[in-house]
C-alpha cells in the first residue's frame, strides 16, 4: 500500500513537472516556426534573399497612400511593418503588419487604375467608395506590350517584369517611375 502512495506522489510530482516546464518549452519551440499569418506572407509576397519586389511594390503604394516615408529597398523591416499595420486599422483589416490576400488587394485597389471613368472613387464619411475600383493587370500588361515596353507574357501577375515595363513607361512619359499604374500613369497608359 505504502508503495502504490509512493508511485502517485511521484507521478503526481512528473504531471506536475510536465505542466510547469514543458508547456512553456513547447510554446517556445513553438514560437520559433512561422505562424499562420507569416505563410500566408510569403505565399503572397514571396521569398527572395535580399530586396524583394513584391516587398518594393507594397512600400511603393504604401509611400504612395502617405503610409510610409522609408526608402523603397524591399525589404520587409519596423517601418513597413508599422506602415502596413497602420493601413489595416484604416481600412478595418486585420492589423497584423504581415501582407495578406486581403491587405494586397487594398492597396492594389487604392492606388491603381479605375477603370469606370479614370477617376477615383468619391469616399463617403464612412470611408466606402461609392463604387468598385477595378484592378486588371493583364490590360497593363497588354498596352504595355503594345507600346513596346513589356515583352513578357500576357499572365494578368504583376512580377518583376511588369513592374519594370511599368517603370520604364514612366520615365518615358516623366512621372515618377514608382512601377505601380495609379492615376496619372493610367491616363498616359490608357492611350494607347
Amino acid at each position: 500500500m505504502k508503495d502504490e502512495i509512493k508511485l502517485l506522489i511521484f507521478l503526481a510530482v512528473i504531471a506536475i513537472a510536465a505542466v510547469i516546464f514543458v508547456k512553456p518549452l513547447n510554446e517556445r519551440i513553438t514560437g520559433l516556426s512561422p505562424d499562420q499569418a507569416s505563410k500566408k506572407e510569403k505565399r503572397h509576397v514571396g521569398m527572395v534573399p535580399g530586396a524583394n519586389p513584391r516587398v518594393e511594390e507594397v512600400q511603393e503604394m504604401l509611400k504612395e497612400l502617405k503610409f510610409y516615408a522609408g526608402f523603397v529597398d524591399g525589404k520587409m523591416g519596423k517601418e513597413t511593418k508599422n506602415a502596413l499595420t497602420a493601413f489595416q486599422k484604416r481600412n478595418n483589416i486585420a492589423a497584423t503588419g504581415k501582407v495578406d490576400l486581403k491587405t494586397l488587394n487594398e492597396l492594389r485597389k487604392q492606388t491603381s487604375v479605375w477603370f469606370e471613368d479614370s477617376k477615383p472613387p468619391v469616399k463617403n464619411k464612412d470611408g466606402a467608395s461609392d463604387r468598385e475600383i477595378s484592378y486588371d493587370i493583364k490590360t497593363v500588361q497588354l498596352l504595355l506590350k503594345s507600346t513596346g515596353f513589356y515583352k513578357g507574357k500576357i499572365d494578368g501577375k504583376m512580377g518583376p517584369e511588369t513592374v519594370k515595363a511599368i517603370k520604364r513607361f514612366q520615365r518615358s512619359k516623366n512621372l515618377k517611375a514608382s512601377g505601380i499604374i495609379n492615376v496619372k500613369t493610367w491616363e498616359k497608359l490608357k492611350k494607347f
